[in-house]
């Protein structure tokens, strides 16, 4: 594996590994369960199956000598975030009501990377029911930035994220809405996909497993699940397998098709960093400057000063009205009813809360005007990408923060450049800002910041050519080096 550790070897290098017979599946599991047995502290993983995997990889070692068919996952250990339905594995949503909430089958998504050849080794931290900016709940406890334990990997895939960063696993799945891939894999220094919405199935990926049967049968409004992972190929790779249908079903597959360009000097890149509606960290911009620099020196052709079809402002405004009309509606009568009322009582204090609490009144009609709105944008967004490949943005305003459990996300502040934020919707604008639109986005690690935090760039390109968003993510990581390991210095408390 080019003397690559497996534990900061992407997975496309560790399935080469395992073609060459450098190691084993077998092998490859203990070196995964060693790894998070070393750093409890991060506490990214919290549910094994290890007996269950071993047994997997060991028939996945016999089939592989004896010359049998693989799939190009063969063999390769992955965690799933606990908000996808695994066979005969706790899926608790990081919920005590869900505490011993085992399914008798798998998400698609997981039964289609398991089709591929993948083997589930077990599952990430998130906050429950996905629900806030951190990875932490009374269940599982809080997961830790393997950058700076005192620091959080974001949510709501932060297990996730944390994990790959940490070498604990290859490959995660986990599940974005307003950049819950996304943040925190650029919080934690890794590559994260937030696919074409639609593209990747969402059933038995559903916030509340417990309600009514059909809940899973709908893919929720903006949210997607997709990969992370140590390397832009890896990305690639969970993308084909996780838009393949499995033979037994049958199913269409999207047409994702490949990059038109294939060095930097075809490249021809959107950098949006400026925007009337909010500012960015100046450490993080310096960082994503010094990228964008170095993507130029290289040949790319970046083009400054263009504000993208609706900006922040408009796009932002959809974003929160069309998550939260679909979020409320999630959270059963009663948690509806409570959230409405949080959401009056704060109204006159935020901005946003008078947006969240709009959102939550929304008639039907208003809701397809909303909708109307959205789809023109996304078409005047399909006319800026005959102009440019892809557009560049900070992923988040700022590095990972410090842990704050002090207040329910929408009501939680922050302090930035001498003033104070809030959560929501500062942390989650650039996601969202995308999001809502449907865009297939990568957040690939581009530096450090001044304080030795990861600075991640998400890049987003136009509908259903993820491949290209990929791509653009690969050539950046050529020009600044891509995934480093984190010093994994670590803490016991």
């Amino acid at each position: 594996m080019d003397t690559q550790p497996i534990e900061s070897a992407t997975a496309t290098q560790t399935l080469a590994g395992l073609r060459r017979g450098e190691f084993s599946s077998v092998e490859l599991v203990r070196a995964y369960l060693d790894r998070i047995a070393a750093h409890p502290w991060v506490n990214a993983i919290v549910t094994l199956d290890a007996d269950r995997t071993l047994a997997e990889a060991r028939r996945a070692d016999e089939t592989r000598r004896a010359g049998g068919p693989v799939g190009p996952l063969h063999g390769l250990p992955i965690t799933v975030k606990h908000d996808q339905k695994v066979r005969g594995v706790l899926s608790t949503y990081g919920s005590e009501r869900l505490r011993d909430h085992v399914p008798e089958d798998d998400s698609e998504a997981v039964a289609r990377l398991r089709a591929a050849g993948a083997l589930v080794l077990g599952r990430s931290n998130l906050p429950e029911f996905a629900s806030d900016g951190q990875a932490y709940n009374a269940l599982h406890g809080t997961t830790r930035n393997p950058w700076n334990h005192e620091r959080t990997t974001g949510g709501s895939s932060g297990g996730s994220a944390a994990a790959v960063a940490a070498g604990m696993t290859a490959l995660d799945l986990g599940s974005d809405m307003g950049g819950s891939i996304r943040i925190p894999a650029a919080w934690c220094g890794v590559h994260g996909l937030k696919p074409t919405w639609g593209v990747v199935p969402m059933r038995g990926a559903v916030p509340h497993p417990d309600e009514a049967e059909g809940t899973d049968l709908t893919a929720p409004d903006v949210a997607v699940c997709g990969p992370l992972a140590r390397g832009a190929d890896d990305l690639d790779l969970a993308l084909t397998a996780l838009t393949t249908p499995r033979g037994d079903r049958g199913g269409l597959r999207p047409d994702l098709p490949r990059a038109p360009f294939t060095t930097h000097r075809e490249l021809r890149v959107l950098a949006w960093f400026d925007d009337p509606v909010t500012g960015v960290d100046p450490a993080t911009l310096d960082v994503l400057h010094t990228a964008c620099r170095s993507l130029a020196d290289d040949g790319a052709r970046v083009t400054y000063g263009v504000l993208p079809p609706g900006g922040l402002d408009r796009l932002g405004e959809l974003f929160e009205l069309l998550f939260m009309a679909d979020v409320g509606g999630g959270t059963g009568d009663a948690g509806f009813e409570e959230l409405r009322g949080a959401m009056g009582r704060l109204r006159t204090e935020s901005p946003m809360a008078e947006l969240h609490h709009r959102a939550l009144r929304l008639t039907h009609r208003e809701w397809l005007s909303l909708h109307r709105q959205r789809l023109i944008l996304r078409r005047r967004w399909r006319e800026l990408f005959e102009d440019y490949d892809v557009v560049v943005t900070p992923t988040v305003m700022t590095t990972a923060l410090p842990h704050d459990h002090s207040e329910p996300v929408w009501a939680r502040r922050f302090e930035l450049n001498g003033e104070r934020h809030p959560w929501r919707p500062a942390l989650t604008r650039w996601c969202g800002a995308v999001g809502v639109l449907g865009l297939p986005a990568v957040s690939t690690p581009v530096g450090l910041d001044r304080h030795g935090l990861p600075v991640g760039m998400q890049v987003v390109a136009a509908p259903y050519r993820d491949r290209s968003a990929i791509a653009a993510a690969r050539l950046i990581s050529d020009s600044v080096g891509g995934f480093s390991a984190p010093p994994l210095g670590g803490t016991s408390g």
